[in-house]
């Protein structure tokens, strides 16, 4: 037990140094997460609901979720010079062990064309995030431990990120920098620590292989000073417009499959199964990632693809 919480809490204090917000295996159908240039980047409002489980038996494992809400602001103005504004809501609370992060987010979104069908915005979150610490859960092996004796707490500070995106309805690509606030988190677990800025760079182009089935291969980079850079690597496969499958490869972690099927016209569920290959893979099974979406612009369209991560 003791080995098991003494565990959690390196891993968590090497979070603080190197990468300390959430992933996602499946970033091209919650690219929203990363970036709020996303904001009304369709005609219709767009909601998802996800769940992330990492490392399953692993006690204090990784544990996310979220909801996110965006739609665009409709304008006659806008219509005529082709831009317009999007807003959104992305909310999401984050475990592991006894440390907690809870983050309510604000979206802005500005929309303007850059050439012939291709479209480029910038965006905003801004809001507020909790970090708790629960030391009711903490066995310490030295009670009189700096780091454990103010008996955890909690913390509320501000919150910011920026971003930008690229799209034409084939290929896309954004820069998104988290955490530019670089928050102390000193008076609740004891030790000096803060957050970093988190860079995340993504690139993907959908390519025609038949008639009802195209191949959209991406690669998300991200990166935080004193780490090593983090690879996302996936490939998807669409297939007559009403389910993908997929795999990648994380080079810090894992291999994963992914499916999403579309139902319901307005329905959209995407999972995927990480096979874990880090060292922990000795104390732990696998993860889960479960997301469903709810758009209104329907999804039975059996004529044109839009940009892969507007889906």
């Amino acid at each position: 037990m003791r080995a098991s919480i003494l565990t959690i809490f390196i891993l968590s204090f090497l979070s603080f140094k190197a990468q300390q917000t959430t992933q996602y295996t499946q970033y091209v159908f919650n690219y929203f997460a990363f970036n709020p240039a996303l904001a009304g980047s369709q005609e219709c409002f767009n909601f998802k609901l996800g769940f992330r489980t990492q490392w399953v038996g692993f006690e204090g494992n990784p544990q996310t979720g979220f909801a996110s809400f965006h739609t665009r602001l409709k304008s006659k103005k806008t219509r005529i010079n082709r831009t317009h504004h999007g807003v959104g809501l992305y909310f999401e609370n984050d475990v592991l062990g006894y440390i907690g992060t809870t983050t309510l987010n604000l979206a802005y979104a500005y929309h303007f064309p850059v050439g012939r069908n291709v479209s480029a915005s910038v965006g905003l979150f801004g809001g507020i995030q909790q970090f708790k610490v629960d030391a009711s859960q903490i066995v310490a092996v030295n009670y009189n431990d700096p780091a454990f004796s103010n008996g955890g707490g909690a913390i509320f500070a501000p919150y910011l990120t920026p971003g930008i995106f690229l799209n034409h309805d084939d290929w896309f690509a954004g820069l998104s920098v988290r955490q530019i606030f670089r928050n102390k988190w000193e008076r609740v677990i004891g030790v000096d620590a803060r957050n970093r800025f988190h860079y995340a760079l993504v690139g993907g182009k959908r390519f025609k292989l038949k008639r009802d089935i195209n191949a959209v291969p991406s690669v998300m980079l991200k990166y935080v000073g004193f780490s090593a850079l983090s690879i996302d690597a996936n490939l998807n496969f669409e297939i007559n417009h009403l389910f993908d499958l997929g795999i990648s490869w994380r080079n810090q972690d894992a291999i994963a499959l992914m499916a999403k099927f579309r139902f319901a016209k307005y329905f959209t569920v995407g999972y995927a199964f990480d096979f874990t290959t880090s060292k922990i893979r000795t104390a732990s099974s696998n993860t889960h990632e479960l997301i469903i979406g709810l758009s209104a612009c329907s999804n039975n369209s059996k004529n044109t693809y839009i940009c892969p991560v507007f889906d």
